[in-house]
Protein backbone atom coordinates (compact mmCIF):
# COMPACT_ATOMS: atom_id res chain seq x y z
CA UNK A 1 0.00 0.00 0.00
CA UNK A 2 1.22 3.47 -0.78
CA UNK A 3 0.47 4.70 2.74
CA UNK A 4 2.83 2.18 4.28
CA UNK A 5 0.17 1.30 6.87
CA UNK A 6 -0.84 -2.25 7.66
CA UNK A 7 -4.35 -3.24 6.65
CA UNK A 8 -6.85 -4.53 9.17
CA UNK A 9 -7.32 -8.28 9.31
CA UNK A 10 -9.64 -9.31 6.47
CA UNK A 11 -11.78 -12.42 6.13
CA UNK A 12 -11.25 -15.85 7.69
CA UNK A 13 -14.43 -15.50 9.75
CA UNK A 14 -15.13 -19.22 9.74
CA UNK A 15 -11.58 -20.13 10.78
CA UNK A 16 -11.46 -17.42 13.47
CA UNK A 17 -14.71 -18.72 14.98
CA UNK A 18 -13.48 -22.31 14.88
CA UNK A 19 -10.20 -21.51 16.63
CA UNK A 20 -11.85 -19.24 19.20
CA UNK A 21 -14.35 -21.94 20.11
CA UNK A 22 -11.52 -24.38 20.66
CA UNK A 23 -9.48 -21.92 22.72
CA UNK A 24 -12.52 -21.14 24.86
CA UNK A 25 -13.09 -24.75 25.88
CA UNK A 26 -12.54 -25.61 29.54
CA UNK A 27 -9.94 -28.28 28.83
CA UNK A 28 -6.41 -28.43 27.41
CA UNK A 29 -6.21 -28.23 23.62
CA UNK A 30 -3.73 -29.56 21.09
CA UNK A 31 -4.35 -27.91 17.72
CA UNK A 32 -2.57 -28.74 14.47
CA UNK A 33 -2.74 -26.04 11.79
CA UNK A 34 -1.14 -26.36 8.36
CA UNK A 35 -1.34 -24.98 4.86
CA UNK A 36 0.87 -23.84 2.02
CA UNK A 37 3.22 -20.89 2.38
CA UNK A 38 1.69 -17.40 2.16
CA UNK A 39 -1.79 -18.70 3.00
CA UNK A 40 -1.97 -16.62 6.19
CA UNK A 41 -1.44 -19.13 9.02
CA UNK A 42 0.66 -16.85 11.20
CA UNK A 43 -1.65 -13.87 10.70
CA UNK A 44 -4.66 -16.01 11.58
CA UNK A 45 -3.01 -17.22 14.79
CA UNK A 46 -2.00 -13.67 15.69
CA UNK A 47 -5.61 -12.59 15.21
CA UNK A 48 -7.16 -15.24 17.47
CA UNK A 49 -4.52 -14.97 20.21
CA UNK A 50 -4.04 -11.19 20.30
CA UNK A 51 -6.20 -10.72 23.42
CA UNK A 52 -5.16 -14.00 25.03
CA UNK A 53 -2.24 -14.93 27.23
CA UNK A 54 0.08 -16.30 24.57
CA UNK A 55 3.65 -17.37 23.94
CA UNK A 56 4.24 -17.28 20.20
CA UNK A 57 7.42 -18.69 18.70
CA UNK A 58 8.22 -18.95 15.00
CA UNK A 59 11.01 -21.45 14.45
CA UNK A 60 13.72 -20.99 11.83
CA UNK A 61 16.10 -23.34 10.05
CA UNK A 62 18.91 -23.00 12.56
CA UNK A 63 20.58 -25.31 15.07
CA UNK A 64 18.33 -26.75 17.74
CA UNK A 65 20.26 -24.96 20.48
CA UNK A 66 19.55 -21.60 18.84
CA UNK A 67 15.84 -22.28 18.55
CA UNK A 68 15.82 -23.34 22.20
CA UNK A 69 17.56 -20.13 23.25
CA UNK A 70 15.19 -18.01 21.20
CA UNK A 71 12.02 -19.60 22.55
CA UNK A 72 13.30 -19.17 26.10
CA UNK A 73 13.67 -15.47 25.32
CA UNK A 74 10.04 -15.36 24.14
CA UNK A 75 8.85 -17.12 27.30
CA UNK A 76 10.77 -14.67 29.47
CA UNK A 77 9.31 -11.75 27.53
CA UNK A 78 5.78 -13.04 28.06
CA UNK A 79 6.45 -13.43 31.77
CA UNK A 80 7.91 -9.94 31.97
CA UNK A 81 11.08 -11.02 33.78
CA UNK A 82 13.99 -13.42 33.56
CA UNK A 83 13.84 -16.68 35.52
CA UNK A 84 17.06 -18.55 36.42
CA UNK A 85 15.19 -21.86 36.22
CA UNK A 86 14.11 -21.12 32.66
CA UNK A 87 17.58 -19.97 31.67
CA UNK A 88 19.04 -23.25 32.92
CA UNK A 89 16.79 -25.51 30.86
CA UNK A 90 18.64 -27.37 28.10
CA UNK A 91 16.05 -29.92 26.94
CA UNK A 92 12.68 -29.52 25.24
CA UNK A 93 10.82 -31.76 27.66
CA UNK A 94 11.93 -29.52 30.50
CA UNK A 95 11.00 -26.42 28.53
CA UNK A 96 7.48 -27.66 27.72
CA UNK A 97 7.01 -28.78 31.31
CA UNK A 98 8.06 -25.31 32.44
CA UNK A 99 5.42 -23.77 30.15
CA UNK A 100 2.80 -26.16 31.52
CA UNK A 101 3.65 -25.08 35.07
CA UNK A 102 3.41 -21.42 34.00
CA UNK A 103 -0.08 -22.16 32.67
CA UNK A 104 -1.24 -23.10 36.17
CA UNK A 105 -0.84 -19.54 37.39
CA UNK A 106 -1.95 -16.23 35.99
CA UNK A 107 -5.72 -16.51 36.19
CA UNK A 108 -6.35 -17.44 32.55
CA UNK A 109 -5.33 -20.23 30.17
CA UNK A 110 -1.96 -20.01 28.45
CA UNK A 111 -1.55 -20.63 24.71
CA UNK A 112 1.78 -21.79 23.29
CA UNK A 113 2.15 -21.45 19.51
CA UNK A 114 5.02 -23.34 17.86
CA UNK A 115 4.98 -21.95 14.33
CA UNK A 116 6.95 -23.74 11.59
CA UNK A 117 7.01 -26.79 13.82
CA UNK A 118 8.73 -28.94 11.14
CA UNK A 119 11.90 -26.82 11.53
CA UNK A 120 12.04 -27.75 15.20
CA UNK A 121 11.56 -31.43 14.43
CA UNK A 122 14.54 -31.34 12.06
CA UNK A 123 16.93 -30.56 14.90
CA UNK A 124 15.20 -31.97 18.00
CA UNK A 125 15.16 -35.74 17.89
CA UNK A 126 11.82 -37.24 18.89
CA UNK A 127 10.11 -33.88 19.43
CA UNK A 128 6.61 -35.19 18.56
CA UNK A 129 7.05 -37.88 21.24
CA UNK A 130 8.15 -35.23 23.72
CA UNK A 131 5.11 -33.12 22.91
CA UNK A 132 2.86 -36.17 23.31
CA UNK A 133 4.39 -37.03 26.70
CA UNK A 134 3.99 -33.52 28.09
CA UNK A 135 0.51 -33.03 26.65
CA UNK A 136 -0.67 -36.32 28.16
CA UNK A 137 0.39 -35.02 31.58
CA UNK A 138 -1.29 -31.69 30.88
CA UNK A 139 -4.51 -33.51 29.97
CA UNK A 140 -4.42 -35.81 32.99
CA UNK A 141 -3.91 -32.85 35.33
CA UNK A 142 -6.35 -30.51 33.50
CA UNK A 143 -3.66 -27.85 33.13
CA UNK A 144 -5.14 -24.79 31.33
CA UNK A 145 -2.69 -24.97 28.42
CA UNK A 146 -3.49 -24.69 24.72
CA UNK A 147 -0.76 -25.95 22.41
CA UNK A 148 -0.82 -25.01 18.72
CA UNK A 149 1.52 -26.71 16.24
CA UNK A 150 1.69 -24.92 12.90
CA UNK A 151 3.60 -25.61 9.70
CA UNK A 152 3.85 -25.05 5.96
CA UNK A 153 5.15 -28.50 5.06
CA UNK A 154 1.76 -30.03 4.48
CA UNK A 155 2.79 -33.66 4.11
CA UNK A 156 4.92 -33.47 7.28
CA UNK A 157 2.10 -31.92 9.29
CA UNK A 158 -0.41 -34.49 8.03
CA UNK A 159 2.00 -37.27 8.92
CA UNK A 160 2.17 -35.95 12.51
CA UNK A 161 -1.32 -37.33 12.93
CA UNK A 162 -0.80 -40.46 10.86
CA UNK A 163 -0.72 -44.09 11.91
CA UNK A 164 1.99 -45.00 14.44
CA UNK A 165 2.76 -41.36 15.12
CA UNK A 166 2.81 -40.42 18.82
CA UNK A 167 0.45 -37.44 18.32
CA UNK A 168 -2.24 -39.45 16.55
CA UNK A 169 -5.52 -39.12 18.40
CA UNK A 170 -4.22 -36.39 20.72
CA UNK A 171 -5.27 -33.45 18.54
CA UNK A 172 -8.42 -31.66 19.64
CA UNK A 173 -8.55 -29.66 16.39
CA UNK A 174 -6.97 -30.17 12.98
CA UNK A 175 -7.23 -27.32 10.48
CA UNK A 176 -6.01 -27.41 6.89
CA UNK A 177 -5.96 -23.71 6.00
CA UNK A 178 -6.87 -23.18 2.35
CA UNK A 179 -6.64 -20.02 0.24
CA UNK A 180 -9.36 -17.46 0.83
CA UNK A 181 -12.65 -17.83 -1.05
CA UNK A 182 -13.12 -15.31 -3.83
CA UNK A 183 -15.48 -13.16 -1.75
CA UNK A 184 -12.92 -12.68 1.00
CA UNK A 185 -10.20 -11.94 -1.55
CA UNK A 186 -12.46 -9.33 -3.15
CA UNK A 187 -12.72 -7.55 0.20
CA UNK A 188 -9.12 -6.36 -0.23
CA UNK A 189 -10.42 -3.99 -2.93
CA UNK A 190 -13.55 -2.53 -1.32
CA UNK A 191 -13.96 0.49 -3.61
CA UNK A 192 -13.45 -1.28 -6.92
CA UNK A 193 -16.28 -2.17 -9.27
CA UNK A 194 -17.60 -5.72 -8.64
CA UNK A 195 -16.20 -7.09 -11.93
CA UNK A 196 -12.78 -5.63 -11.12
CA UNK A 197 -12.80 -7.28 -7.70
CA UNK A 198 -13.48 -10.65 -9.33
CA UNK A 199 -10.72 -9.92 -11.87
CA UNK A 200 -8.31 -9.18 -9.01
CA UNK A 201 -9.06 -12.60 -7.57
CA UNK A 202 -8.40 -14.09 -11.01
CA UNK A 203 -4.95 -12.50 -11.06
CA UNK A 204 -3.81 -12.62 -7.42
CA UNK A 205 -5.82 -15.56 -6.11
CA UNK A 206 -6.74 -16.12 -2.49
CA UNK A 207 -3.43 -15.89 -0.64
CA UNK A 208 -3.54 -12.94 1.80
CA UNK A 209 0.17 -12.25 1.36
CA UNK A 210 -0.29 -11.62 -2.36
CA UNK A 211 -3.42 -9.54 -1.87
CA UNK A 212 -1.82 -7.31 0.75
CA UNK A 213 0.91 -6.37 -1.71
CA UNK A 214 -1.69 -4.69 -3.90
CA UNK A 215 -2.72 -1.08 -3.53
CA UNK A 216 -6.53 -0.79 -3.65
CA UNK A 217 -6.17 2.90 -4.54
CA UNK A 218 -4.60 1.99 -7.87
CA UNK A 219 -6.02 0.18 -10.88
CA UNK A 220 -5.76 -3.53 -11.57
CA UNK A 221 -3.39 -2.75 -14.45
CA UNK A 222 -1.11 -0.69 -12.19
CA UNK A 223 -1.03 -3.43 -9.55
CA UNK A 224 -0.20 -6.08 -12.12
CA UNK A 225 2.63 -3.94 -13.44
CA UNK A 226 4.16 -3.09 -10.08
CA UNK A 227 3.59 -6.32 -8.17
CA UNK A 228 4.00 -8.98 -10.87
CA UNK A 229 5.56 -7.66 -14.07
CA UNK A 230 8.18 -5.10 -13.05
CA UNK A 231 11.64 -6.60 -12.72
CA UNK A 232 12.26 -6.80 -9.00
CA UNK A 233 8.54 -6.59 -8.16
CA UNK A 234 7.57 -8.50 -5.01
CA UNK A 235 5.91 -11.33 -6.95
CA UNK A 236 8.03 -11.21 -10.11
CA UNK A 237 9.80 -14.48 -9.19
CA UNK A 238 7.16 -15.90 -6.86
CA UNK A 239 6.36 -19.03 -8.86
CA UNK A 240 10.03 -20.01 -8.87
CA UNK A 241 10.25 -19.26 -5.15
CA UNK A 242 7.23 -21.44 -4.38
CA UNK A 243 8.79 -24.47 -6.07
CA UNK A 244 12.28 -23.93 -4.70
CA UNK A 245 10.91 -23.73 -1.17
CA UNK A 246 9.24 -27.12 -1.50
CA UNK A 247 11.25 -29.12 -4.05
CA UNK A 248 14.91 -29.95 -4.50
CA UNK A 249 14.59 -30.36 -8.30
CA UNK A 250 11.81 -28.01 -9.45
CA UNK A 251 12.47 -27.85 -13.21
CA UNK A 252 10.13 -30.63 -14.33
CA UNK A 253 7.44 -29.48 -11.94
CA UNK A 254 7.68 -25.98 -13.41
CA UNK A 255 7.32 -27.42 -16.92
CA UNK A 256 4.17 -29.28 -15.87
CA UNK A 257 2.70 -26.18 -14.26
CA UNK A 258 3.35 -24.07 -17.33
CA UNK A 259 1.85 -26.74 -19.58
CA UNK A 260 -1.34 -26.83 -17.52
CA UNK A 261 -1.52 -23.03 -17.31
CA UNK A 262 -1.33 -22.74 -21.09
CA UNK A 263 -4.13 -25.20 -21.81
CA UNK A 264 -2.65 -28.70 -21.49
CA UNK A 265 -5.31 -30.14 -19.21
CA UNK A 266 -5.04 -33.88 -19.93
CA UNK A 267 -2.26 -36.38 -19.29
CA UNK A 268 -1.53 -36.74 -23.01
CA UNK A 269 -1.34 -32.98 -23.55
CA UNK A 270 0.99 -32.51 -20.58
CA UNK A 271 3.28 -35.28 -21.84
CA UNK A 272 3.35 -33.59 -25.22
CA UNK A 273 4.80 -30.50 -23.57
CA UNK A 274 6.96 -32.16 -20.89
CA UNK A 275 8.89 -34.38 -23.29
CA UNK A 276 11.53 -35.36 -20.73
CA UNK A 277 8.82 -37.43 -18.97
CA UNK A 278 8.34 -40.69 -20.81
CA UNK A 279 4.76 -41.75 -20.13
CA UNK A 280 1.72 -41.43 -17.90
CA UNK A 281 3.17 -43.70 -15.25
CA UNK A 282 6.28 -41.53 -14.99
CA UNK A 283 4.16 -38.37 -14.91
CA UNK A 284 1.93 -39.56 -12.09
CA UNK A 285 4.35 -38.94 -9.15
CA UNK A 286 4.92 -35.36 -10.31
CA UNK A 287 1.19 -34.68 -10.51
CA UNK A 288 0.60 -36.29 -7.11
CA UNK A 289 3.30 -34.13 -5.54
CA UNK A 290 1.86 -30.96 -7.05
CA UNK A 291 -1.58 -31.93 -5.80
CA UNK A 292 -0.17 -32.56 -2.31
CA UNK A 293 1.35 -29.06 -2.41
CA UNK A 294 -2.11 -27.65 -3.28
CA UNK A 295 -0.76 -26.35 -6.62
CA UNK A 296 -2.70 -28.62 -9.01
CA UNK A 297 -6.25 -29.93 -8.85
CA UNK A 298 -7.96 -32.55 -10.97
CA UNK A 299 -11.55 -33.03 -12.02
CA UNK A 300 -13.55 -35.75 -13.70
CA UNK A 301 -16.68 -35.13 -15.71
CA UNK A 302 -19.63 -35.39 -13.34
CA UNK A 303 -21.36 -37.91 -15.60
CA UNK A 304 -18.32 -40.22 -15.86
CA UNK A 305 -18.34 -43.65 -14.16
CA UNK A 306 -16.51 -43.67 -10.78
CA UNK A 307 -13.33 -45.33 -12.06
CA UNK A 308 -13.32 -43.85 -15.54
CA UNK A 309 -10.20 -42.23 -16.94
CA UNK A 310 -10.20 -38.85 -18.58
CA UNK A 311 -9.53 -36.43 -15.72
CA UNK A 312 -8.59 -32.84 -16.43
CA UNK A 313 -5.99 -30.84 -14.54
CA UNK A 314 -5.86 -27.16 -13.67
CA UNK A 315 -3.75 -24.96 -11.43
CA UNK A 316 -5.28 -24.58 -7.99
CA UNK A 317 -3.88 -21.07 -7.49
CA UNK A 318 -5.13 -18.33 -9.86
CA UNK A 319 -1.97 -16.33 -9.29
CA UNK A 320 0.27 -19.18 -10.45
CA UNK A 321 -2.03 -19.73 -13.43
CA UNK A 322 -1.64 -16.06 -14.34
CA UNK A 323 2.13 -16.08 -13.73
CA UNK A 324 2.82 -19.14 -15.87
CA UNK A 325 0.42 -18.10 -18.60
CA UNK A 326 1.54 -14.49 -18.97
CA UNK A 327 4.68 -13.58 -17.08
CA UNK A 328 6.96 -16.52 -17.73
CA UNK A 329 6.71 -16.42 -21.56
CA UNK A 330 7.57 -12.70 -21.48
CA UNK A 331 10.50 -12.96 -19.07
CA UNK A 332 13.09 -11.64 -21.53
CA UNK A 333 11.07 -8.52 -22.38
CA UNK A 334 10.30 -7.90 -18.71
CA UNK A 335 13.95 -8.23 -17.72
CA UNK A 336 14.82 -5.19 -19.85
CA UNK A 337 11.96 -3.04 -18.59
CA UNK A 338 9.11 -3.55 -21.04
CA UNK A 339 6.41 -4.29 -18.44
CA UNK A 340 3.87 -1.83 -19.83
CA UNK A 341 4.29 -3.19 -23.36
CA UNK A 342 3.89 -6.76 -22.12
CA UNK A 343 0.65 -5.83 -20.37
CA UNK A 344 -0.78 -3.87 -23.31
CA UNK A 345 0.22 -6.25 -26.11
CA UNK A 346 0.34 -9.69 -24.43
CA UNK A 347 -1.90 -9.69 -21.38
CA UNK A 348 -4.68 -7.26 -22.17
CA UNK A 349 -5.80 -8.96 -25.43
CA UNK A 350 -6.03 -12.34 -23.65
CA UNK A 351 -7.16 -11.25 -20.20
CA UNK A 352 -10.91 -11.66 -20.80
CA UNK A 353 -10.43 -15.19 -22.14
CA UNK A 354 -8.32 -16.06 -19.10
CA UNK A 355 -10.85 -14.55 -16.69
CA UNK A 356 -13.59 -16.53 -18.42
CA UNK A 357 -11.87 -19.70 -17.20
CA UNK A 358 -11.54 -18.23 -13.72
CA UNK A 359 -15.25 -17.36 -13.71
CA UNK A 360 -16.09 -21.05 -14.08
CA UNK A 361 -14.24 -21.82 -10.84
CA UNK A 362 -15.88 -18.84 -9.15
CA UNK A 363 -19.29 -20.12 -10.27
CA UNK A 364 -18.68 -23.58 -8.90
CA UNK A 365 -17.39 -22.11 -5.63
CA UNK A 366 -20.49 -19.92 -5.44
CA UNK A 367 -22.78 -22.96 -5.68
CA UNK A 368 -20.72 -24.85 -3.11
CA UNK A 369 -20.35 -22.06 -0.54
CA UNK A 370 -23.12 -19.57 -1.12
CA UNK A 371 -25.67 -21.42 -3.24
CA UNK A 372 -28.39 -21.33 -0.61
CA UNK A 373 -28.76 -17.62 -1.40
CA UNK A 374 -30.69 -18.67 -4.51
CA UNK A 375 -31.05 -22.48 -4.46
CA UNK A 376 -33.36 -24.72 -2.48
CA UNK A 377 -30.63 -26.41 -0.42
CA UNK A 378 -26.83 -26.63 -0.05
CA UNK A 379 -24.81 -28.52 -2.65
CA UNK A 380 -23.71 -32.10 -2.16
CA UNK A 381 -21.28 -32.05 -5.10
CA UNK A 382 -20.31 -29.52 -7.76
CA UNK A 383 -18.17 -29.92 -10.85
CA UNK A 384 -18.50 -29.74 -14.63
CA UNK A 385 -19.40 -32.05 -17.49
CA UNK A 386 -17.62 -32.49 -20.78
CA UNK A 387 -17.74 -34.73 -23.81
CA UNK A 388 -16.10 -34.74 -27.20
CA UNK A 389 -18.50 -32.14 -28.57
CA UNK A 390 -19.67 -30.06 -25.60
CA UNK A 391 -18.83 -28.66 -22.17
CA UNK A 392 -21.10 -27.71 -19.28
CA UNK A 393 -19.35 -25.15 -17.08
CA UNK A 394 -21.23 -26.16 -13.93
CA UNK A 395 -23.08 -29.27 -12.85
CA UNK A 396 -24.00 -30.50 -9.42
CA UNK A 397 -26.46 -32.13 -7.08
CA UNK A 398 -28.05 -30.45 -4.07
CA UNK A 399 -28.74 -32.12 -0.75
CA UNK A 400 -32.48 -32.13 -1.51
CA UNK A 401 -31.84 -34.25 -4.62
CA UNK A 402 -32.34 -31.53 -7.21
CA UNK A 403 -29.66 -30.87 -9.81
CA UNK A 404 -28.07 -27.67 -11.05
CA UNK A 405 -26.46 -26.77 -14.38
CA UNK A 406 -24.79 -23.51 -15.28
CA UNK A 407 -23.00 -21.48 -17.93
CA UNK A 408 -20.44 -18.72 -17.28
CA UNK A 409 -19.75 -15.78 -19.61
CA UNK A 410 -16.98 -13.23 -19.00
CA UNK A 411 -18.12 -11.12 -21.92
CA UNK A 412 -18.52 -7.38 -22.44
CA UNK A 413 -21.97 -8.04 -23.91
CA UNK A 414 -25.09 -8.81 -21.94
CA UNK A 415 -26.14 -12.44 -21.90
CA UNK A 416 -29.44 -13.10 -23.66
CA UNK A 417 -31.91 -15.83 -24.53
CA UNK A 418 -29.55 -17.60 -26.92
CA UNK A 419 -27.27 -18.59 -24.02
CA UNK A 420 -30.22 -19.97 -22.09
CA UNK A 421 -31.30 -21.99 -25.13
CA UNK A 422 -27.76 -23.34 -25.54
CA UNK A 423 -27.62 -24.35 -21.86
CA UNK A 424 -30.98 -26.11 -22.10
CA UNK A 425 -29.80 -28.01 -25.19
CA UNK A 426 -26.58 -29.11 -23.46
CA UNK A 427 -28.33 -30.35 -20.32
CA UNK A 428 -30.45 -32.63 -22.50
CA UNK A 429 -27.31 -34.35 -23.77
CA UNK A 430 -26.07 -35.62 -20.41
CA UNK A 431 -27.43 -38.43 -18.27
CA UNK A 432 -26.29 -36.63 -15.12
CA UNK A 433 -29.21 -35.85 -12.85
CA UNK A 434 -31.67 -37.64 -15.10
CA UNK A 435 -34.82 -38.22 -13.12
CA UNK A 436 -34.24 -35.51 -10.53
CA UNK A 437 -37.42 -33.84 -9.30
CA UNK A 438 -36.15 -30.32 -9.95
CA UNK A 439 -33.46 -28.81 -12.21
CA UNK A 440 -31.92 -25.42 -11.51
CA UNK A 441 -30.30 -23.44 -14.32
CA UNK A 442 -27.76 -20.72 -13.46
CA UNK A 443 -26.34 -18.15 -15.85
CA UNK A 444 -23.32 -16.08 -14.79
CA UNK A 445 -22.46 -12.92 -16.68
CA UNK A 446 -19.77 -10.31 -16.23
CA UNK A 447 -21.93 -7.68 -17.99
CA UNK A 448 -25.45 -8.54 -16.89
CA UNK A 449 -28.46 -9.78 -18.86
CA UNK A 450 -30.86 -8.60 -21.53
CA UNK A 451 -34.29 -7.38 -20.50
CA UNK A 452 -35.91 -10.35 -22.21
CA UNK A 453 -33.84 -12.83 -20.21
CA UNK A 454 -34.52 -10.98 -16.96
CA UNK A 455 -38.24 -11.19 -17.65
CA UNK A 456 -37.96 -14.92 -18.33
CA UNK A 457 -36.07 -15.43 -15.04
CA UNK A 458 -38.72 -13.49 -13.14
CA UNK A 459 -41.32 -15.94 -14.45
CA UNK A 460 -39.22 -19.10 -13.96
CA UNK A 461 -38.50 -20.12 -10.33
CA UNK A 462 -35.60 -22.45 -11.19
CA UNK A 463 -33.77 -20.05 -13.53
CA UNK A 464 -31.18 -17.91 -11.72
CA UNK A 465 -29.16 -15.00 -13.10
CA UNK A 466 -25.93 -13.88 -11.40
CA UNK A 467 -23.86 -10.84 -12.25
CA UNK A 468 -20.70 -9.79 -10.33
CA UNK A 469 -22.77 -8.11 -7.63
CA UNK A 470 -24.75 -11.30 -7.11
CA UNK A 471 -21.60 -13.40 -6.97
CA UNK A 472 -20.24 -11.09 -4.28
CA UNK A 473 -23.46 -11.25 -2.28
CA UNK A 474 -24.31 -7.61 -3.02
CA UNK A 475 -27.07 -8.06 -5.58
Amino acid sequence: MSTGQARPFIGRNQEVDLLNRELDRSRPSLMVLYGRRRVGKSALLAQVTRSRRTIYYQATEVLGSINLALIKREIARQQGEADPILEGLEQWEGLLTYVAEAARVGGEPLTLVLDEFPYLCQTVEGLPSIVQKVFDRVTDQSVPLNLILCGSRISFMEELLGERNPLRGRQTLELDLLPMPYREAAAFFPDWAPEDRLAAYGVFGGLPYYLQLCDPNRSLRRNILEVVLDSGGPLSNEADNVLRAELSTPARYATILQAIATGCTTTGEILGRAREISDARALSPYIEKLQALRLVRSMRSMDAPPKARGQRFSLADPFLAFWYRFRLPSSSALAVGHAAHVYDHVIKPELDAYLGEVLEWIGREYVQRYGTEILTSPAREVGKIWSEDYDLDMAGTLLDGSVVFGECKWSRRKVGMSVLRDLTTLTAKTTYGRGAADTHLILLSRSGFTQELQCRAAETPFLHLLDPKGLLGEG
